[in-house]
């Protein structure tokens, strides 16, 4: 029999395990925490209710340094945290970071909504980083331990919150500028408009009505004609003519990018016009614009337009520059053509997506750099085949480029297909392809792409951001001051953003595939190569083709393959760590 204890003695294993230093600490001391810092606003007039970036930054550093917090890393961003979760790019590279690192074991917050204001999204989030060792504590929230009854219930309310606060701002959004569209402006008498570029034929005018109870500028915007002189006659004399002589006479969208062309009448965003503009601007929305009504609520979040009964508008909500006789003239051609059968409009039903295999921007033009579109048109024996060609040559009848040279789809789809199937039996042999996965993804992770694209993005949207405010100081903003102080603001960090796209990242080293998965893979191909339809034909040759040039000079075709297919790579990359589109897969 073992030898008895008295009460309170220690047993010595019991006192070696509990005060062993291979833990991450010993008994009773607590685990230090090392955290990121997030700090989000959703827009520039946020700054004057101090929610700025640097002050939720100050308020969270303070934090740290009362509670022996380590901060290793702040990030911050401007974005919605509801309805846009695509564009939180810094965001993800946080969440990213705290997962990747296991030294990280916390992010600090001014309060949850800066997390996210979507309730479940935030709710499956935080379980994720909970799963990875990482909570989330919020300065201004209370706390609440999600292990326990009150806890659960106490994260749902507060998540519920957030979600119902941003659901309100919107509605009363919303309310504002349903409102503001059906507002005369004292003095000019037309309706003003809630932003936005206006459509071709028109111009904004941007009219000062005094300041708010803070002081700032109340401006508003409403459509005058553009009275721009181009060819010897004012733009808006241009629009009506081609509305009212042409469109209302059954001109095509052809015939109407043809004349806008030749005439060099400058297009809405494009160096010169093409089909899609025109048929953008005779959609029943726009004629009615044009007709002198005010629309809103055309179009849904996802860019999908609404049924008519869900718009609002208003009549003579600026100066009118066709006829409301014109415009169901408009109307009644669209319809009318619109009804044609896919027949009569000797067009191809689509089964299963686009029978071309190669666009999409997989096939290009070496000469402009445009993408190469399907068409169908008649050979030289008078029989009807398909063709690719360059989309300026279809659209903008070769202006920009030249004249097209069309590339028979069978012949070109055919040799696309073989190369793939070859590449398909050769680059997923488990062996050789194992060591080009492990060069590729030494490349891909020295070269720090992920880095490199955040950091261009964040540019762009910091350059955007510098512009919007010096626009604002030239259309008159009085407060100088503020305007000075963001532009520094707005300085500084493009500064550090360009500090860090300059440092070196990290290298993650590259999982592996077991040889299962990459046979898989292979029979995988082999059977979509042979597959009836065209879409699993596509996503297959999409795999091991990286690119398609056509020189039109020489008439030649450089086919770009892959060594490792793009499905292979996705899966490696998101191993490593990090999302398959960075890389640009």
């Amino acid at each position: 029999m073992g030898a008895s204890r008295q009460m309170g003695e220690t047993s010595p294993i019991l006192a070696a395990v509990m005060g062993s230093s291979d833990g991450p600490t010993a008994a009773g001391e607590r685990t230090p925490i090392v955290a990121l810092a997030w700090a989000r606003v959703s827009t520039d007039m946020q700054e004057e209710r101090g929610l700025s970036l640097p002050e939720q930054l100050r308020e969270i550093r303070a934090y740290a340094d009362r509670n022996g917090i380590e901060l290793v890393e702040e990030f911050h961003e401007a974005a919605s945290a509801f309805q846009r979760e695509d564009r939180r790019v810094e965001f993800h590279r946080m969440t990213a970071r705290a997962k990747a690192d296991p030294a990280v074991n916390a992010i600090l917050v001014h309060d949850m909504s800066r997390f996210s204001r979507d309730s479940l999204r935030a709710k499956s989030l935080l379980r994720e980083l909970r799963g990875v060792g990482v909570q989330v504590i919020s300065l201004s929230d209370p706390v609440a331990d999600p292990e326990t009854v009150a806890g659960v219930y106490m994260e749902a309310i507060t998540l519920a919150k957030n979600e119902a606060y941003s659901r309100e701002i919107a509605f009363h959004t919303r309310k504002g500028c349903r409102a503001n569209v059906q507002t005369r402006d004292p003095e000019a008498g037309w309706c003003y408009k809630n932003g936005g570029q206006p459509i071709w034929g028109y111009r904004s005018e941007r009219l000062n009505r005094g300041t708010d109870r803070k002081g700032r500028p109340i401006l508003k915007c409403i459509w005058l004609p553009d009275d721009r002189v181009v060819q010897g006659k004012p733009v808006h004399e241009w629009t009506r003519h081609c509305l009212e002589d042409l469109a209302a006479n059954g001109a095509s969208l052809d015939r109407l990018r043809d004349f806008c062309n030749q005439h060099r009448l400058p297009a809405p965003r494009r160096p010169v016009w093409g089909s899609s503009s025109w048929s953008a601007l005779l959609r029943p929305s726009a004629i009615l614009q044009y007709c002198g009504y005010g629309v809103w609520n055309v179009h849904r979040k996802n860019g999908t337009e609404r049924p008519p009964h869900e718009w609002v508008v208003v009549p003579d909500a600026h100066q009118a520059l066709i006829s409301e006789e014109a415009g169901q003239a408009i109307v009644a051609v669209r319809r009318q053509r619109a009804s044609l059968t896919v027949a009569a409009r000797n067009a191809a039903c689509r089964t299963d997506g686009s029978r071309y295999l190669l666009t999409g921007g997989l096939f290009t033009c070496g000469r402009c750099g445009a993408n190469l579109v399907g068409v169908r048109r008649r050979n030289g024996k008078g029989t009807l085949s398909d063709y690719y060609v360059c989309g300026t040559a279809k659209y903008r009848r070769g202006i920009g480029c030249g004249q097209g040279v069309y590339v028979d789809k069978r012949m070109v789809e055919g040799e696309v297909v073989e190369h793939v199937h070859q590449m398909a039996c050769a680059a997923l042999d488990p062996a050789r392809l194992a060591k080009l996965v492990d060069r590729e993804l030494r490349e891909l992770t020295a070269a720090s792409s992920f880095e490199a694209v955040q950091a261009r993005e964040r540019l762009v949207q910091l350059d955007r951001q510098l512009d919007n405010v010096r626009q604002a100081i030239e259309n008159g903003l009085d407060d100088v001051q503020w305007a000075n102080r963001r532009v520094a603001e707005l300085r500084a960090e493009r500064d550090a953003v360009l500090l860090r796209a300059a440092s070196p990242a990290e290298v993650i080293a590259p999982p592996r595939l077991p040889a299962s998965d990459l046979l898989a893979l292979r029979a995988e191909a082999l059977r979509g190569l042979n597959a009836e339809t065209s879409k699993a034909r596509r996503d297959v040759v999409r795999q091991f083709a990286s690119q398609i040039v056509l020189e039109p000079g020489t008439r030649e075709i450089q086919l770009h393959l892959r060594q490792v297919p793009a499905q292979v790579s996705q899966r490696m990359v998101a191993g490593a760590g990090f999302e398959p589109a960075t890389y640009g897969l």
